[in-house]
């Protein structure tokens, strides 16, 4: 398959225990145009080698070409004032980021003393995932297809002729 195609696909996926944690089916299948940051690494480079409709698959994704390594200190500690909605531990909410408003997937670790003790780890965070795949159809790439990589370059290219990497120097 090259990039820029879009695939339609089912799969179920795994941890080492067994535990499922995300599927699609043929009534609902997932489907995704490569090279444009929809699904996590490994599991792109995977269905890039998959070159046909009706073909099955399955292989693991490492932690690391996934949702990363979990880490132990990726925690935030908030008032609970602070918080409009309701917390118990093991609740996901969103929280916005102070910086620029971007909202952040958080687990709720503990409530303690009037302080909510949030993991901003993805739950899958540390986590061998194991799909099973099937391929349901394969679209061509646009002839004009660019991924989301060449995109970026091309934005960080456009911004250093346009003056916005040069800071003062340029002024």
């Amino acid at each position: 398959m090259e990039l820029g195609s879009t695939v339609t696909l089912t799969y179920k996926g795994t941890l080492d225990d067994g535990t499922v944690f995300g599927f699609a089916d043929a009534e609902k299948p997932m489907k995704f145009q490569t090279g444009m940051d929809m699904a996590i690494d490994g599991f792109e480079r995977a269905i890039l080698e998959m070159n046909e409709v009706g073909e099955k698959r399955t292989f693991t994704v490492s932690e690391y070409d996934a949702y990363g390594e979990y880490l132990e200190d990726f925690t935030a500690e908030v008032p609970i004032e602070q918080i409009p909605a309701r917390v118990e531990v093991g609740k996901r909410i969103w929280m916005s980021n102070s910086e620029d408003g971007t909202p952040t997937p958080a687990t709720v670790l503990e409530v303690n003393n009037g302080v909510v003790k949030f993991d901003l780890n993805h739950p899958l965070a540390g986590k061998a995932l194991t799909f099973e795949v099937e391929i349901l159809e394969i679209e061509d790439a646009p002839e004009n297809f660019v991924s989301a990589q060449e995109k970026a370059q091309h934005m960080q290219e456009q911004s250093k002729l346009l003056g916005g990497d040069q800071g003062e120097s340029y002024r």
